[in-house]
């Protein structure tokens, strides 16, 4: 059922994007999520984007609320057209697989009941985190990080259609030949030495890629960032790190390490990086990739009762 739209006048106006390829695009669709952000106050305009490269045109102009149907791609996808802009606030709205940003943000609801609720929304701002590499500049919203994770996402090759016997293949192309990073990291000008590593991922919220839960306690608006480092040299079991990322206490297993700051740096080596869902190709060794928070790089809108 279509809700009537008369006395728009009255409502919030805003902008619908939305990603039809993701996890739940094809059951919920742009005019249910019209109708449920029509009946919380908002004349949300669906702006149709086929492509990524279409945001730029979709986003260029846009003021108040822009709320994401999508998933962690999506956020991203849009996100990058929107940091540092005054005067937008970004509704999320999960439609993927693993949804990390809205789960962080306690988004778990249905995505129409979800949209309903973001009648008398609050805003709150949501940290990001910038890069300065080799390879040039990013910014990253969930995490960044090198080692076997980085490695498998790029044997997986996430910009091809997902695929749980590439994912198999990319583990197995991977595992047998890591060999555990020998890494300069310094936290806030501090030195900081210890073994080598055979994780370091840097941590804005609480889970990257599919649901993996690093850090249980980040919070993407407290204006700083979770650096986590696993000990190569004594690693625990497979089991225990299975346990712990679904207990949400990885970060209490012996072999990890974490440290909240707003800045670090790590020596590059030519190591692949991965950059929330993508990955950076190899490069010549020598430099540095220095990691710091952006805070308050985007506003959020929080429903009511989250």
């Amino acid at each position: 059922m279509t809700v009537p739209r008369s006395g728009s006048a009255d409502l919030t106006p805003a902008v619908l994007i939305y990603n039809a390829s993701s996890g739940q695009g094809r059951r919920t669709t742009p005019d249910e999520l019209r109708d449920a952000l029509w009946s919380a106050g908002f004349d949300a305009r669906h702006r149709p984007t086929a492509h990524a490269s279409d945001l730029n045109a979709a986003l260029a102009d846009v003021t108040g609320p822009v709320f994401v149907a999508g998933g962690d791609g999506s956020f991203r996808a849009a996100a990058l057209h929107l940091v540092g802009r005054a005067g937008v606030t970004v509704g999320v709205i999960p439609l993927g697989t693993s949804n990390n940003i809205a789960r962080t943000l306690g988004l778990d609801d249905d995505p129409l009941a979800l949209a309903g609720r973001y009648r008398d929304g609050l805003s709150a701002p949501f940290d990001a985190g910038r890069i300065r590499a080799p390879w040039g500049e990013d910014v990253f919203f969930e995490a960044c990080g090198c080692g076997v994770f980085a490695d498998v996402l790029h044997a997986y090759d996430p910009d091809a259609p997902k695929s749980p016997f590439r994912a198999v293949g990319a583990l197995m192309e991977v595992l047998p030949d890591f060999e555990p990073l020998e890494l300069q990291i310094t936290v806030e000008g501090q030195l900081y030495p210890g073994p080598p590593l055979t994780l370091l991922e840097v941590m804005n919220i609480q889970a990257t890629s599919n649901s993996l839960r690093l850090a249980p306690d980040a919070h993407p608006g407290d204006g700083l960032l979770n650096l986590i480092r696993v000990n190569g040299e004594e690693r625990d079991g497979l089991i225990a790190y299975v346990a712990s990322l679904m207990g949400g206490t990885f970060d209490e297993l012996p072999s990890v390490r974490e440290h909240v700051t707003p800045r670090l740096q790590v020596s590059y080596h030519g190591q692949v990086f991965h950059v929330d869902g993508e990955t950076r190709e190899p490069g010549p060794p020598g430099g540095a990739v220095d990691i710091e928070v952006w805070p308050a790089a985007l506003q959020v809108l929080r429903p009511a009762g989250g």
